[in-house]
């Protein structure tokens, strides 16, 4: 009669041993793509949403090329934010105040670009009831051209999405997105130029290479 030879305890102690190490390298990576995933649902949910919002504020107020935007304006950026506010659900907002956005904020290629909440230089920030955060702010067209990709002879809005709030990374172009308000309506950075969009980039371009690869990141 054959015998079954049971494993000993170091057998099972080294086999328990492999799991565990396999197991510690391939989780990081699932749990990477199910958060990218999450990642892009909540982005796309939100554009729509800021599409939305942008085509009832046009209704309202006329095209964006009539708002009279201004960089460092805070009026402006005021007055950009009532024209949305009927149609956002909020749970908080953060008018030039801390609670609405994580910090450091950085480019795509690790350096900082907001180190922290200054209130020397006006932004408005919310919360939507689903977690996503958005700050408003206002840049002039040379920005726009060469930051954001977008071909405007005029300062205008941008939205910045943080998808899961103040989670780490926060990261242009991994968590974080931009959004520019413009005659067309709100458009995804990047829509005219997404050449800065890569590891070594400031990662505002993003946006608009993202929608164009199926909502996928693939840089």
């Amino acid at each position: 009669m054959l015998t079954k030879k049971a494993f000993t305890l170091a057998e099972v102690l080294i086999t328990l041993g492999i799991i565990g190490v396999v197991a510690s390298l391939t989780l990081p990576d699932i749990k990477q793509g199910v958060d990218a995933k999450a990642n892009m649902a909540a982005l796309q949910k939100t554009y729509s949403t800021l599409q939305q919002a942008t085509n009832m504020a046009i209704s309202e107020h006329e095209n964006p090329i009539y708002w009279d935007m201004k960089d460092n304006s805070t009026p402006s950026i005021n007055k950009v934010y009532s024209y949305y506010k009927p149609y956002f659900k909020m749970m908080r907002e953060c008018p030039n105040q801390p609670g609405c956005w994580g910090y450091p904020t950085r480019y795509l290629n690790k350096t900082i670009y907001w180190n922290a909440h200054d209130t020397s230089w006006y932004q408005y920030a919310f919360t939507f009831t689903d977690g996503v955060s958005v700050l408003i702010d206002i840049y002039p067209a040379s920005q726009l051209q060469s930051n954001f990709g977008i071909d405007v002879n005029y300062d205008a809005a941008v939205f910045f999405v943080d998808v899961n709030s103040e989670k780490n990374p926060n990261i242009i172009g991994k968590d974080i997105f931009a959004f520019v308000v413009t005659e067309r309506g709100m458009v995804p950075a990047g829509m005219n130029n997404t050449d800065n969009c890569k590891s070594s980039g400031i990662g505002f371009e993003c946006t608009a290479k993202i929608i164009q690869d199926g909502w996928t990141i693939k840089y």
